[in-house]
C-alpha cells in the first residue's frame, strides 16, 4: 500500500519531503524566537481547511485571541472556520500556570487525556500544539515535563488518522534543537527554523534534519514571510 501524505501548506517544503508529511505522525518545529514557527503551523492548518478538514489548534502560551490576531496580521482569517465548526483553538495554559510558579506538579495523566479527547471528539486530522510545553518552569519541574511531552507524542502517534506539529523553542546561541531535548527523540521527524547571519543581514532558513518513512532533501533553504502566502522557500543556501 502507498504511503499517504498530508500537504504543508508551506510553498514550496513539500518538495524536500517528496510529496508532504507521512499521515498519521507527529512532527516538531523547532526555532528560536521569531523564527517562524507558529506561521509554519498555521499554514499547515489552512491548507487542510482548505481541502475540507477539521483541525485543532493547541496553544500553551498564547491566548486564542492572540492567535487570531496574528492571523490577521498576515491576512488570513480563522473566524469564517471557527464559525463554521472546522477549526478549534483550544488555551490549555491553565494545566501548566500552577507548574510554572512552582506550587504543584503537572497532571500529565489528565492533559493528555484532555488533548485526546479533543482530537477525538472533532474527528481532527490535524492538530498543532504550539509550543509542545512552556519554557519556563522550576528545576523540580524537569523529570515531569520530560515524561509529559513523551508520553504526548507516543499517545498522539497512536491516532492514526491525525497529522500533529509540536513546536518548540530552540535556545538562542546553542546548538540544541529543542529547549528539554526529549522532543526531537520522540517525534516522527523535525524541522528546524533559523535566523542566519549572511554578510551583513539576517535571513530565515529552514531544512529537515529528520523525518521517517520518507525520502528527504537535507538542503538548507532560506524563506520569505509574505502577507496572505506566509512562509515560501526562496533557494537553498
Amino acid at each position: 500500500m502507498p504511503m499517504l501524505k498530508v500537504s504543508s501548506g508551506v510553498e514550496g517544503f513539500d518538495q524536500l519531503l517528496f510529496g508532504g508529511f507521512p499521515k498519521g505522525r507527529s512532527y516538531l518545529v523547532a526555532g528560536e524566537p521569531g523564527a517562524g514557527k507558529t506561521i509554519f503551523t498555521l499554514q499547515f492548518l489552512l491548507e487542510g481547511l482548505r481541502l475540507g478538514e477539521r483541525v485543532i489548534y493547541i496553544s500553551i502560551d498564547e491566548k486564542p485571541e492572540h492567535v487570531i490576531a496574528d492571523a490577521e496580521a498576515l491576512g488570513w482569517s480563522l473566524q469564517t472556520y471557527l464559525e463554521q465548526g472546522m477549526l478549534r483553538i483550544i488555551d490549555v495554559t491553565s494545566h501548566f500556570s500552577s507548574a510554572q510558579m512552582g506550587t504543584s506538579g503537572i497532571d500529565i495523566d489528565r492533559i493528555i487525556l484532555e488533548v485526546l479527547g479533543y482530537v477525538k471528539d472533532f474527528k481532527a486530522t490535524r492538530l498543532v500544539i504550539d509550543p509542545v510545553a512552556p519554557l519556563i518552569f522550576s528545576e523540580r519541574h524537569i523529570p515531569e515535563i520530560t515524561e509529559y511531552i513523551r508520553r504526548l507524542i507516543f499517545a498522539i502517534e497512536d491516532i492514526s488518522d491525525c497529522t500533529t506539529l509540536l513546536t518548540s523553542y530552540s535556545p538562542v546561541g546553542s546548538d540544541k534543537v529543542s529547549h528539554h531535548g526529549i522532543e526531537e527523540f520522540a517525534a516522527s521527524g523535525i524541522i528546524i527554523l533559523k535566523l542566519t547571519k549572511l554578510n551583513t543581514k539576517y535571513i530565515r532558513t529552514v531544512r529537515v534534519k529528520k523525518m521517517r518513512g520518507t525520502r528527504v532533501d537535507l538542503s538548507e533553504f532560506s524563506f520569505e514571510i509574505l502577507p496572505q502566502r506566509g512562509i515560501v522557500l526562496r533557494q537553498p543556501i
